[in-house]
C-alpha cells in the first residue's frame, strides 16, 4: 500500500473481514452526489478540523480545499479532496448532535488484497459496512492481473451532467492512449507527429461518479525497445454514444508521463456538460 497523505500514518492489521462481491457495485446505495453547497461545506469542516493545529504560515482557507467526491450513509460521510499541506485523502465524518465532527483521514491506494483490512478500519471508526466496502473499492487497486502500466482515474460529474446522461441511460468511455518519444529502432514507425504508437485501451463504464480503472495490458515490457525512457500516456474521455450520434460531455485530460499518472491515482478528471461551457483541465 501506497500512502500519500503526509501528515497520516496507517497501520493495518490482518483481518478476517470480508472482500468485495465480485460483480456487485458496492456503492450502490451510497449517496455520491456532490454538490456544490456539500463542497463548500466540506471545506469548511476540513479546515476547521486541520487548519487552526498549523503554524501561521502553514494555515489555509476552504478556497485552497479541492473537494473531489462525496460518499454519504446515514449519519457518517467521507470526502475526497487536498489540502494546501498534504496530497489527497479520504476525509471521514459522524454527525452528532445535528453537527459533523472530523473522524479520521485515509491517504493513498490500497491493493486489492488489502481490501478487508481497508473495510476494517473505516468501520472501526464506526463507519456502516456500506460506507466502508464503497470506501474501499474507491481507493484499492487490483495489480494482480494488470501490468505495470496500469492506473485509475476518478470520474466526476456535474450535477446537471449526471442527471441528463442518467435520464438518457449513457454511459460513458474512457480512452488511453500509450506513446513515446521513438527509438532509434522505431524511428521508422513513428506517426506524422513523431511519436511511436503503443497502443489504445478503452473502457465504459456507467456515467456516474467513481473510480474506473485501465489495465495497462495493451503494453508490454517488450515494447518499450521501440521508444526512449518511460511511456506517456493521453487519457479522454466521452459518452459511450448510446442515446446518440453526438459526445454530449466535455471532460477533464490526461497527457503526458504515465509515471506521473500512477503515482497521481486515482487522477480526478472532471465532466460536465458541453453546454455548460466549463474549461477543460490538463491532469494531473
Amino acid at each position: 500500500m501506497t500512502a500519500c497523505f503526509t501528515s497520516i500514518v496507517i497501520v493495518l492489521a490482518a483481518t478476517a473481514a470480508p472482500a468485495l462481491a465480485e460483480g456487485v457495485d458496492p456503492c450502490a446505495s451510497i449517496d455520491t452526489n456532490l454538490t456544490d453547497k456539500r463542497a463548500r461545506e466540506y471545506a469548511h469542516l476540513i479546515v476547521d478540523a486541520f487548519s487552526k493545529d498549523l503554524k501561521p504560515s502553514e494555515r489555509f482557507k476552504p478556497s485552497d480545499v479541492e473537494v473531489e467526491s462525496f460518499l454519504g450513509s446515514g449519519h457518517w460521510s467521507a470526502v475526497n479532496a487536498s489540502i494546501p499541506t498534504a496530497d489527497m485523502g479520504m476525509f471521514f465524518f459522524q454527525e452528532v448532535g445535528g453537527k459533523k465532527q472530523f473522524k479520521d483521514v485515509w491517504g493513498g491506494i490500497a491493493e486489492a488484497s488489502e481490501v478487508p483490512q481497508v473495510i476494517k478500519w473505516a468501520e472501526d471508526l464506526g463507519a456502516p459496512h456500506n460506507l466502508a466496502t464503497c470506501f474501499a473499492d474507491q481507493v484499492s487497486f487490483d495489480d494482480s492481473a494488470d501490468s505495470p502500466f496500469g492506473f485509475t482515474v476518478d470520474l466526476i460529474f456535474s450535477t446537471k451532467a449526471e442527471e441528463r446522461l442518467t435520464a438518457l441511460h449513457e454511459e460513458v468511455v474512457v480512452s488511453a492512449s500509450y506513446y513515446g518519444d521513438p527509438s532509434e529502432k522505431g524511428k521508422e514507425f513513428s506517426d506524422d507527429v513523431g511519436r511511436f504508437d503503443l497502443g489504445t485501451e478503452t473502457v465504459q463504464v456507467p456515467a456516474s461518479p467513481g473510480i474506473a480503472k485501465i489495465s495497462g495490458n495493451q503494453v508490454g515490457e517488450s515494447d518499450l525497445e521501440w521508444i526512449e525512457g518511460r511511456p506517456n500516456v493521453n487519457v479522454n474521455v466521452f459518452t459511450a454514444r448510446i442515446s446518440g450520434d453526438d459526445n454530449l460531455i466535455s471532460c477533464d485530460f490526461i497527457d503526458g508521463p504515465l509515471d506521473d499518472v500512477i503515482q497521481s491515482m486515482p487522477v480526478a478528471l472532471h465532466c460536465t456538460l458541453i453546454e455548460e461551457e466549463v474549461d477543460a483541465e490538463l491532469k494531473p
